[in-house]
């Protein structure tokens, strides 16, 4: 007797929606669409914001100690569970899984709508405008692998954050071949 080979794709999430990424700058000048999601499959949320430089920075102390404890709020009262978590300074990374799409979008809405008051310090009678580029960006994890791409992007990320230009130069001198050969570091832009 043979056995079946296990998928690593998810073709629930694949045939319903006929894509696996949603928001960020993929819709811009298209109509909407439901945001795919699963609640099988670990999502790539991205929140990013051009306005969180300087004193907006989602790394400023306050900024980053509010943003950990909103996220964490916010996935307790909305059954989300995070994985990992990158913050950047101007965009934030998170590894999630979800239990329901409603409450998913209930999570989404509070946390992108609490970091943005917190950080800029805007409330009634002091607004600030829009702080958010575009809509949260999501992607469903498709396969272990993607799980692993994930990890290194996480990690070059929090490099990419915390390592001064100089040093993040002389780790490129020194593993430039091997960032170049895995990746994750070329799409940040750290590969020259």
């Amino acid at each position: 007797m043979r056995t079946k080979q296990i998928s690593l794709f998810d073709d629930h999430t694949k045939k319903r929606f006929n894509r696996v990424s949603h928001g960020g700058g993929l819709n811009k000048g298209k109509r909407k669409l439901e945001r795919p999601l699963s609640k099988k499959k670990w999502i790539h949320l991205i929140l990013k914001s051009d306005k969180a430089r300087g004193a907006l920075s989602f790394k400023m102390p306050k900024n980053k100690i509010a943003i950990e404890r909103i996220l964490k709020a916010k996935a307790r009262k909305f059954g989300v569970k995070i994985a990992d978590e990158a913050n950047v300074g101007n965009h934030i990374h998170l590894k999630v899984k979800i239990h329901s799409r409603a409450m998913f979008q209930k999570f989404l809405i509070s946390v992108t709508g609490l970091i943005a008051r917190t950080v800029t310090g805007a409330r009634k009678g002091k607004p600030f405008g829009r702080f958010w580029n575009d809509l949260a960006f999501t992607r469903v994890l498709q396969s272990y692998a993607e799980e692993l791409w994930l990890t290194g992007y996480f990690i070059a990320n929090r490099m990419e954050a915390h390592v001064s230009r100089e040093a993040r130069e002389k780790l490129l001198k020194e593993y430039g071949d091997w960032m170049r050969a895995y990746g994750p570091l070329k799409t940040r832009g750290l590969s020259p």
